[in-house]
């Protein structure tokens, strides 16, 4: 019976555990970051635009989106990455010495196909880094 105890205590612990952990990582995010979005627009026939902007609590000495990477799916529920932007090699995915920043990269589509992209915003102060990722909404290119 003890021994049955000590296991129930045990998960109890780890159960509790869990929340807080996920909040302290939501905490680390905003104390980068006021405000975040990101959204898919068609522009013509199978292409379309990642937008993103972001705001930051103050100056950063970068601030805008890490990583963009665009997702496809025949079914909206087996996703596969297509292609992957990244800051190091998009230079207008950052801004330097900035609060805000709002851009957006274009990807051609194929026909008949679900997209979206998984966004990873990026901030820099000092030696300080955050980031917080989220997905776009869904867009079925005709």
């Amino acid at each position: 019976m003890k021994r049955f105890i000590k296991i129930v205590c045990l998960l109890l612990t780890v159960v509790i555990a869990l929340p807080v952990t996920a909040f302290a990582t939501e905490e680390r995010a905003s104390n980068f970051f006021a405000i975040t979005s990101t959204y898919l627009e068609k522009v013509s026939g199978t292409t379309f635009e990642v937008w993103f902007d972001v705001t930051a609590v103050d100056t950063m000495d970068e601030l805008g989106v890490k990583t963009i990477k665009i997702q496809r799916s025949s079914d909206k529920t087996n996703w596969s990455t297509m292609k992957t932007y990244s800051k190091d090699n998009y230079s207008q995915m950052i801004d330097a010495n900035a609060v805000s920043h709002a851009d957006c990269v274009t990807y051609t589509g194929s026909v008949g196909y679900y997209y979206r992209a998984y966004v990873v915003f990026y901030a820099k102060d000092g030696s300080n880094i955050g980031e917080y990722s989220m997905y776009t909404s869904t867009i079925k290119v005709p």
